[in-house]
């Protein structure tokens, strides 16, 4: 998959190479879309990186989680719009996201909105073990969260009841359905 992806970025440069009589409005466009390519790369390789030591069951570089819920939920008016961002995903998109980026509050903004738009999709997508959000690692750091009044929600809504009844991981994760599931609902 990744040769096919540098072939078509080459063949995209020898289009962009031959382009000719074009107004400045293409390259621009161009720019924007190279741009925002450049962003889902570098947060996609924050991400791969810890789906690959969850699948690998390694040990998880979990001191990144209260780091950063300390510095997002902090008085500050800019990490406290990032908290408040952050906090609409639920508890496995935000542990993944804190552990997968040692510092979230000096991402650039691009890279924070790309983050929190697509880490659920991703997420999803990686077919992780089901149980990965419940390992002890976690559980420990998040039982020393800072309790502050900004982080109270995030940790009493979901957090503790998750980490701390298993009953609850069926919430956040989703079992595949194979597709004669699907297909079986709608037949007559």
């Amino acid at each position: 998959m990744s040769q096919e992806i540098h072939q078509k970025l080459d063949d995209i440069s020898k289009t962009i190479c031959s382009l000719r009589d074009v107004g400045d409005s293409v390259f621009d466009k161009l720019y924007s879309k190279v741009s925002k390519l450049l962003v889902q790369v570098e947060i996609q390789k924050g991400l791969n990186e810890i789906a690959r030591i969850i699948r690998d069951g390694s040990a998880l570089p979990v001191r990144r989680i209260n780091y950063n819920i300390k510095k997002l939920s902090d008085k500050n008016e800019a990490c406290q719009i990032r908290w408040s961002g952050l906090r609409k995903l639920n508890c496995p998109q935000i542990i993944f996201s804190t552990m997968a980026f040692a510092g979230l509050a000096s991402l650039a903004d691009e890279q924070f909105e790309y983050l929190v738009e697509n880490v659920p999709n991703y997420i999803e997508v990686q077919e992780l073990p089901r149980d990965w959000i419940a390992r002890d690692q976690i559980r420990k750091v998040i039982a020393g969260t800072p309790r502050r009044e900004s982080t109270q929600p995030f940790l009493q809504r979901e957090l503790y009841f998750a980490l701390f009844n298993k009953g609850a991981l069926n919430k956040w994760t989703r079992l595949p359905r194979s597709r004669v599931t699907i297909k079986s609902r709608f037949h007559f």
